[in-house]
């Protein structure tokens, strides 16, 4: 847990769910008295990563306050300067912190960073100069991200995605060309290629495959092959069953890095942001982020995490 003088950084996305001033009062009645906090609101795409890549150097704790885009861009610099990060869940999915256990409650994540807890180490997808700590792809999800409303997503959560889901179905499909470590795929029309750090998609009840883990050192590359509505409808009856690389309209690869091309050029989502276009080369960095996460019976007997 943070320490008396120590430095936590917090980054706010403004369109949280709630209040600025009222997420900064409940950090600041969590922290231990004698420590330093400091909030920083985010002003336009990109400024989470800013702040976090200024104040990274100087902070024990960097907090990121908002949904996995946030998270993702605060976890970058949380990477680079081996500290570890806390999260506050204000999103329309929050995926990384559900998985991970950490209260949705802002005064229970707040409470969470300051008090009893445990340092928890994942996988860091890379992709350029960002990470990804779920998931990315091109395709279908990444058209979605791009067409979903923000004031809707703040408004409904994760339902506001339903109707942009509809209009991505509609658009032609692309091919797509996958290099994998040792393998190449080549001309394949593909509505979804997703690149996996953990088994979520949309929201944690969405889950591709129970067997995909982001602490064993490999992404996972699901390639759907579904091009017809009755395809499809397999394919999602699988993904509800947990296990979609076993359908046979699903090609699945574990890899530690895929490069993906695609004609026409399609946009690629890292953590429901949309950030750039194919062709994108996907890389991991494994065991390289520290989050802060509630204590379990079995970490007791470890003593404090650092």
């Amino acid at each position: 847990m943070t320490t008396a003088s120590s430095r936590a950084v917090a980054i706010v996305n403004p369109a949280t769910r709630g209040s600025v001033s009222r997420i900064a009062e409940l950090l600041r009645a969590a922290a231990a008295p004698d420590s330093r906090l400091d909030i920083y609101p985010t002003g336009y795409a990109g400024h989470a990563a800013e702040l976090a890549r200024f104040h990274a150097t100087t902070a024990d704790l960097l907090i990121a306050v908002g949904g996995d885009g946030t998270v993702a861009e605060v976890a970058g610099a949380a990477r680079d300067a081996k500290i570890p990060i806390g999260i506050i869940p204000g999103g329309s999915t929050n995926i990384t912190a559900r998985e991970l256990g950490i209260p949705t409650n802002t005064f229970l994540a707040a409470r969470l960073l300051f008090e009893n807890h445990a340092i928890r180490t994942i996988d860091a997808g890379v992709c350029g100069d960002r990470i990804f700590l779920h998931m990315a792809g091109a395709g279908v999800d990444s058209l979605l991200f791009d067409l979903t409303s923000p004031a809707l997503k703040r408004k409904i959560g994760w339902m506001a995605y339903l109707p942009a889901a509809f209009e991505a179905l509609r658009r032609p499909l692309s091919s797509f060309t996958i290099q994998l470590e040792d393998t190449r795929i080549e001309g394949v029309r593909s509505p979804l290629v997703l690149v996996a750090n953990g088994p979520s998609i949309i929201a944690p009840m969405l889950q591709l495959d129970a067997r995909i883990r982001s602490d064993d050192g490999y992404l996972d590359v699901l390639v759907v092959t579904a091009t017809r509505p009755a395809e499809l409808a397999r394919v999602l009856a699988r993904m509800a069953m947990r296990q979609m690389s076993g359908s046979p309209f699903v090609q699945a690869f574990k890899t530690r890095e895929v490069e993906i091309s695609a004609k026409p050029a399609i946009a690629v989502q890292l953590d429901g942001d949309v950030f750039g276009t194919t062709p994108a080369r996907f890389t991991i960095d494994p065991g390289s982020v520290r989050i802060v996460v509630p204590r379990t019976d079995a970490d007791a007997g470890r003593g404090d995490p650092p």
